[in-house]
């Protein structure tokens, strides 16, 4: 998830998401519930039981540490969202169908939009809150007034974009509410990128102080006095609050907040007034656990010490290898008594260059150097070797697999069209003006400054050197193999790389440290990898999220008239055949232009014991452990 702004229109971005769960596998293990067959040997039974504890294991490196749905952009990521908050307050459109990235109706809390003209109207299902009060229109009002007041706030915010390109936003009745479109959009964006942003919020929400009720529902103005109230409430070092607090215990989800620990420690129990459908049998506790490492994890489950780990994280270089070609397929697991899916999320895998940095920015700004860099990226060498053959090759803006009908047929047949390729990379460096020194000898300089074909380029200076300080995740196995391996290939040509582990929630912290619409990007980095980008909560990969000038989600301010209008095209799309024209001429422009540097796309492996069954997973990383059940 992360998400910026509009060009050209002067629309700020949407939010950031830190989507970073591709950045692991995940593992069922170790069943804590009835007749757990995690330890043994048994055969496994068929008859579906009620009850009993699973546990699942966050995000390496990525506790949870915020519970209020309208996060902020330094919190909003997979765990924090798919993993926590959507489990509780249901989103207005849930998305997630079988293994592809579409909306989901049954999961939805309100039916699909219809669109007559300019007029968007929104019917809600019979939610209730676990209040016993009704999921209403003025509670969907409510997360719009705070949109439109306190938009900077909202992690996946596009200024300009919703609720900005809407007028005559208007309650019809308590469960009805139309607005206009402020110009004719394609109803698929609007739906998937728009509407999809929207959770509903109680009406107890609505106050400055736990004594205070306040009126942001029906008066934007009210609105940024109760996210600060809320805020307040729902961050780091709030977490043993949550179990009880008035606020959070208002949930219209399958689950609850029992209990929290400020390490990201939370236990949930059901709600018994859930409007939605349960199966028949199901858990009625779920514990999701932090790990600062993926391997500290798997050695927890291996040999698990206090709360055994039943959802987690295998390491790639643990995994076995698996058919070629298999999506969503099942493999053979590596532990006994245990099954294997590999999952492959609606993700973008890709580091960004910081285009803002003073030093740096102006190499990068370079087409003929990032052609170069991506050169230095083995993504089929990482996906061979530490990847054990789960990843595939990101070749251009929009996600490869799972496969959907959003990807250009051009680039779909062509594969990736930067493979690995040393000569390439020095003859593209040495034709632009650098000393190309060989075999890790020197560090190459600007020999020819200036903007002719073969200088060095524009704002590059005589004599600056190809040094880089890069940072990338601690804590995931392949991606230390794949910075390691970046270094030396990098070396090889005379380009210096300064590659330092650190936390992935560092690593964001110091990329958005000021990002907002007007604001430049933080300055100070070079390059930063935290891991992949989900396309949530806006589910169709148009590229505003991450490409559109002055976009939130894009660290590295990437800049390209083109490249808005192009992405503006996608957006105005009026018939299906049209869209897919414009998403097509889009990609296929934006590939050879390389605004960010493309890694593989890891797969998700789900290997859960034989008699726990949770369904198919999710390509959008959303769980439903609400639909988890026993056998015996």
């Amino acid at each position: 998830m992360l998400q910026a702004g509009r060009p050209g229109s002067d629309r700020g971005r949407r939010a950031l998401v830190a989507g970073l769960a591709a950045a692991g596998l995940a593992l069922m293990a170790a069943a804590c519930g009835p007749a757990s067959a995690g330890s043994s040997a048994g055969a496994v039974g068929t008859t579906p039981v009620s009850g009993g504890t699973a546990s699942y294991a966050e995000e390496p490196g990525f506790p949870i540490n915020y519970i209020f749905p309208f996060t902020a952009s330094n919190y909003i990521n997979v765990p924090n969202t798919d993993e926590f908050q959507y489990l509780m307050y249901r989103p207005l459109y849930w998305f997630g169908k079988g293994t592809q990235p579409y909306l989901n109706q049954s999961l939805s809390v309100a039916y699909p939009p219809t669109y007559r003209g300019l007029t968007v109207t929104i019917k809600l299902k019979n939610y209730r809150w676990s209040n016993g009060q009704p999921v209403t229109a003025q509670n969907v009002m409510f997360w719009i007034n705070m949109q439109l007041e306190d938009s900077n706030d909202w992690g996946a915010q596009v200024q300009g974009d919703f609720p900005f390109n809407v007028s005559d936003i208007r309650i019809v009745n308590s469960t009805e509410l139309q607005m206009n479109m402020d110009k004719p959009f394609s109803s698929a964006w609007f739906t998937d990128n728009e509407l999809s942003q929207i959770t509903p919020m109680p009406e107890y929400w609505d106050r400055t102080s736990a004594t205070t009720p306040s009126h942001c529902s029906t008066d934007p103005a009210d609105c940024t006095a109760v996210y600060t109230y809320l805020n307040s409430k729902a961050g780091p070092g709030t977490l043993p609050t949550w179990g009880s607090s008035p606020l959070w215990s208002i949930v219209d989800g399958p689950w609850r907040v029992q209990s929290a620990a400020n390490d990201g420690k939370v236990t949930m129990v059901l709600n018994p007034r859930y409007s939605g459908t349960l199966p028949a049998h199901h858990i009625t506790k779920f514990i999701e656990l932090p790990f600062i490492s993926e391997q500290a994890e798997f050695n927890s489950l291996q040999d698990p010490v206090g709360q055994p780990v039943d959802v987690g994280y295998l390491p790639t270089v643990d995994a076995p290898v698996p058919p070629p070609g298999a999506q969503n397929g099942g493999n053979p697991a590596t532990l006994p008594n245990y099954k294997l899916t590999a999952v492959y999320p609606w993700a973008l895998s890709y580091f960004p260059y910081n285009y803002n940095n003073p030093t740096a920015g102006p190499i990068f700004s370079q087409l003929y150097f990032r052609e170069a860099f991506q050169s230095l990226i083995d993504q089929e060498g990482v996906i061979d070797g530490p990847l054990h053959g789960y990843g595939k090759a990101t070749i251009g803006p929009v996600a490869d697999y799972p496969i959907t009908g959003y990807l250009s047929k051009k680039l779909e047949a062509a594969g990736d069209p930067w493979e690995l390729n040393l000569a390439r990379a020095k003859a593209l460096l040495s034709q632009h003006g650098w000393s190309v020194i060989t075999n890790g000898s020197g560090v190459d300089k600007c020999i020819s400054p200036g903007t002719g074909p073969t200088d060095c380029g524009a704002g590059v200076k005589p004599g600056q050197a190809l040094s880089f300080n890069f940072m990338f995740a601690s804590g995931v196995d392949w991606m230390y193999s794949a910075a390691k391996e970046l270094v030396s290939n990098a070396s090889l040509i005379g380009i210096q790389i300064n590659a330092v582990a650190t936390s992935p929630d560092t690593i964001i912290g110091a990329a958005f440290c000021a990002v907002g619409p007007g604001v430049p990007s933080c300055p100070s980095w070079q390059l930063a990898q935290w891991g992949a980008w989900t396309y949530s909560p806006d589910y169709l990969p148009t590229g505003e999220e991450l490409f559109e000038s002055n976009s939130v989600a894009d660290a590295g301010v990437f800049k390209s008239a083109t490249d808005n209008a192009l992405i503006q095209d996608t957006l105005d799309a009026r018939t299906p055949a049209a869209f897919d024209r414009a998403m097509y001429v889009w990609q296929d422009w934006l590939a050879k232009d390389l605004p960010v540097v493309y890694e593989p796309n890891a797969a998700t492996l789900v290997e859960n014991i034989d008699n726990l069954y949770i369904g198919p997973q999710s390509t959008t990383l959303t769980i439903n452990p609400e639909d988890w059940y026993y056998l015996k």
